[in-house]
């Protein structure tokens, strides 16, 4: 539980006039140093390292976006803003993260929240292309459920001691979390996100989600794009996917039968309409797609 003194000190104000730390991940970090402007898989590298690592994602977007003219069509996922910027401008911006502190995500707790963000983002993609009545970008929904939580990714670098208070007061659900944090904080993660893209200037569609992914009942609101609310929703549910993952480590054991569900009972909201949600599909591909997720975080040192 947070002290009287880190209670009173603790405030979105507190949160914002630090929003530009970021807490990068030290293998990332020495894999930016290294990479060479020479290289043909130059941008490839870049690329896949913004995978494994939500706030790099994060940077690069904005940096792409704050440099295009405002008539040019927001850019949304990581390929289009690296070539966008081209290399000097890549490195420029490699040579201003690396200036700051790594975050070495020592306790387990802290390991889940890149492991959480990976898996979001694998699963959106997958939910994206296999949802039949939705039309969604892939490549959209992976950035989203990548950032999904990036306001969480700012706490742990300017408070972490936050981190710690929510999960040690319990959570089992993701629509659970921002209650917790609005009980001990007066703010959520949510909003610190929002703020921290707005301010990063990403696209508008990653700030509205970023915002919004703990709204149920949007779809209740006539005036909400639909897509919008297709977007929303997929990675509303990668984000209870995940959550029901990591609660249950034993999952690989279950029958496709009792995994199925549990997806069903757990990853849907009453507030949503009828979804054809590929959960037959979604299950045979889980195994394989964890599997891609553990590798990414192994390379980002954080499995």
């Amino acid at each position: 539980m947070l002290q009287k003194t880190q209670r009173q000190v603790l405030n979105i104000e507190y949160v914002t006039k630090r929003i530009d730390r970021l807490p990068l991940l030290p293998a990332v970090v020495l894999e930016l140093t290294q990479l060479s402007q020479d290289a043909d898989d130059f941008y490839e590298k870049m690329a896949e390292l913004a995978s494994q690592d939500p706030p790099l994602s994060a940077r690069i977007l904005g940096f792409a976006n704050t440099i295009s003219p405002a008539s040019d069509k927001q850019i949304n996922n990581v390929h289009q803003a690296l070539m966008k910027l081209g290399v000097i401008k890549t490195l420029n911006l490699i040579n201003e993260l690396t200036t700051v502190s790594a975050f070495s995500p020592t306790k387990p707790e802290y390991k889940t929240i890149w492991r959480h963000s990976v898996e979001t983002a694998r699963f959106s993609r997958f939910l994206a292309v296999h949802i039949p009545e939705f039309d969604l970008s892939d490549e959209l929904a992976y950035s989203c459920g990548l950032l999904h939580d990036l306001g969480r990714f700012v706490l742990l670098q300017v408070a972490v001691h936050a981190v710690e208070s929510v999960d040690a007061a319990g959570w089992d659900s993701p629509q659970e979390l921002p209650e917790v944090e609005q009980s001990l904080f007066g703010f959520n993660h949510a909003e610190v996100g929002r703020i921290a893209a707005e301010h990063w200037q990403l696209p508008d569609i990653i700030c509205k989600t970023l915002r919004f992914h703990h709204h149920y009942n949007l779809w209740e609101m006539d005036e909400v794009p639909r897509s919008f609310l297709q977007l929303l929703t997929v990675v509303q549910f990668a984000d209870f996917l995940s959550v029901l993952l990591i609660q249950n480590p034993q999952w690989r054991s279950w029958s496709e039968t009792e995994l199925s569900e549990r997806i069903r009972s757990y990853c849907t909201h009453s507030d949503w309409p009828d979804i054809a949600f590929p959960i037959d599909k979604l299950v045979k591909a889980l195994p394989l797609m964890s599997d891609e997720c553990e590798k990414i975080l192994l390379q980002a040192g954080v499995a």
